[in-house]
């Protein structure tokens, strides 16, 4: 009789995948509970490793600005998109640093190439809000200006012969690249079956099995499945794997919706950030164009008015698109955490049991990094980064300072433009 495994991972996402990979690296034996779901995030995604990029509010954070904005759910005081903590921005780092050599790992590993391109990022800056917003990035960037160039609107059109004319300029954040999300979350899951992890598709989780402070088990519809550790990684349903144990885990679902065009000879040679979308053409030559952030539950559905508003705004970067056909629309889930970081690590008063959960825009990126922190603390290893930022415990306390050496703090210590400053800012 085979024996139990050690780990149970719930979710089959990138996340779920990333982190079977790399328990599976150490020598556990795991096994992917996976019950596909309409609009999981890896999904919603255009394959963006934007660390700087969305650490600073550009890509799909100035989408979320303006849907907060829309709401009038806004704090007081703020007027530009927010600014993650410096923590996030070098847990970002560290993670985007792993995909050039995870790359011919994975290959090997799977069969899989995921595409991974050096693209950079460009945020367009339409007038001179933009430029207030982008200019203290560019002078005051915590990683220096070695990972940041600006580009005046003659650089730009030589660089970018298809970027509108209409512009003041670009700040380009170089190390800001791409991959196949979809791929890249194949190339987990086969790299973790080639190594001895067990795939369970279709199968549904109905709870998780506690004894004495400890989960010992996870229960499916095709039966029970006991264990020594489970990790939940359920994406935007990580609230229901965490009710299962009586956990309060503050993530939602976000949707965002995207549009895909036809097949496209080589348009853009880098992502572009505005304040109406981003764009990301892949190697296959569609181009992509994103997203939405969305609070309507768990409705994957696509709305005319959000394809619309998102088709103008790829016009508006791209004027050449105007005359392109639309091959596909869809949308996807991202699940979102109060302060946009994601919720990884172990819960006190409860053994047995890791977060890898509330990844929101940026599973894609950080999917390297947390499945080797999850895996490195499975087998009890001290984990490589710090994981205390992270963890569940921070939505019950006072929050981390900067000065008690965890380095959060904001990244910089910029000042937003003034309201109505830069379109929609």
């Amino acid at each position: 009789m085979s024996r139990s495994p050690d780990v149970v991972v719930v979710g089959g996402g990138v996340i779920g995948c990333a982190v079977a990979y790399y328990v599976a690296k150490r020598g556990l034996k795991v096994t992917l509970v996976d019950l596909p779901k309409r609009g999981r995030a890896t999904s919603a995604s255009a394959g963006g490793l934007w660390p700087l990029g969305e650490s600073v509010g550009l890509g799909c954070g100035v989408i979320f600005y303006k849907a907060l904005a829309g709401m009038g759910t806004l704090p007081d005081g703020v007027h530009g998109p927010g600014q993650l903590p410096r923590v996030f921005l070098d847990f970002a780092l560290r993670s985007n640093a792993m995909f050039p050599g995870l790359a011919g790992e994975l290959r090997e590993a799977s069969g899989i190439d995921f595409e991974f391109e050096r693209t950079s990022l460009l945020f367009l800056m339409y007038d001179e809000g933009d430029v207030t917003f982008a200019k203290p990035l560019w002078e005051q960037c915590p990683c220096g200006k070695d990972l940041t160039e600006w580009l005046t609107p003659e650089e730009l059109a030589k660089a970018e012969p298809a970027v509108t004319r209409a512009i003041h300029g670009a700040l380009r954040f170089h190390g800001d690249d791409q991959v196949n999300p979809y791929r890249l979350a194949d190339a987990f899951r086969a790299g973790a079956r080639n190594l001895g992890a067990t795939i369970l598709t279709h199968t549904e989780v109905t709870g998780l099995r506690v004894e004495a402070g400890r989960v010992v088990g996870v229960e499916t519809a095709a039966g029970p499945v006991a264990c020594d550790l489970v990790v939940n990684a359920a994406g935007a349903w990580a609230a229901e794997v965490g009710r299962m144990v009586g956990l309060d885990i503050p993530v939602r679902p976000v949707r965002g919706q995207i549009i895909g065009t036809e097949t496209l000879p080589e348009v853009l040679s880098a992502c572009l950030s505005t304040t109406d979308c981003y764009l990301a053409q892949k190697g296959h030559g569609e181009v992509i164009i994103g997203s939405t952030t969305e609070e309507v539950g768990f409705e994957v559905g696509t709305t005319p008015e959000a394809l619309k508003t998102l088709s103008a705004g790829a016009v508006r970067a791209v004027p050449f698109l105007k005359d392109v056909r639309v091959k596909r629309v869809w949308s996807g889930l991202r699940p979102g955490s109060p302060d946009e970081l994601p919720i990884l690590g172990p819960v006190e008063g409860l053994d047995g049991y890791l977060n890898a959960c509330g990844h929101f825009r940026t599973g894609i990126l950080t999917s390297p990094l947390t499945g080797q922190l999850v895996a490195e603390l499975a087998v009890g290893d001290r984990p490589s980064f710090p994981v205390e930022p992270f963890l569940l415990a921070r939505f019950r306390s006072p929050g981390p300072h900067a000065e008690d050496g965890t380095g959060v703090g904001p990244l910089a210590d910029l000042d937003p433009p003034p309201p109505g400053s830069g379109g929609s800012r």
